[in-house]
């Protein structure tokens, strides 16, 4: 695939979450699939990452991943995507808050044959739990 193409995956599949579409989203995804997320105790295979990816669209119907930049190389495509959100649903164990979120987040993928194959996600996640009233700032 040319880096045109890979990044157009990339893309497509942060639009499709952002609309809620979650079929389309995990349609882009192999059926090998593996996501490694820094708030999960390990990388998790598709069937989880989906369930993953709807509990974080109940908690939060408007989490809006906009791609910033993007930089394929091979079969790797690197995004720096900004997400915004608003906890209207229950996540980690606490009731909506209505508060919202404003944060950077890098996603590697690896791309093969037009599908995901693996997923990395780095995030400022101190100031991600911080702005949703989780966990206080440290002094």
């Amino acid at each position: 695939m040319s880096n045109d193409a890979i990044k157009a995956v990339g893309r497509k599949f942060f639009e499709e979450f952002a609309k809620g579409n979650l079929q389309a989203v995990a349609d882009l995804m192999s059926e090998d699939h593996v996501f490694h997320y820094p708030l999960l105790p390990g990388p998790v295979e598709k069937a989880a990452h989906v369930r993953g990816q709807a509990a974080v669209k109940m908690a939060f119907p408007d989490f809006n991943p906009v791609v910033v930049m993007q930089i394929a190389e091979g079969d790797m495509l690197f995004n720096w995507i900004r997400i915004t959100g608003t906890q209207d649903g229950p996540y980690m164990g606490r009731p909506a808050s209505g508060r919202t979120f404003d944060s950077v987040t890098y996603n590697v993928m690896r791309i093969r044959d037009g599908k995901v194959v693996e997923e990395w996600d780095e995030f400022d996640t101190l100031g991600y739990l911080v702005q949703l009233g989780i966990v206080e700032k440290p002094k």
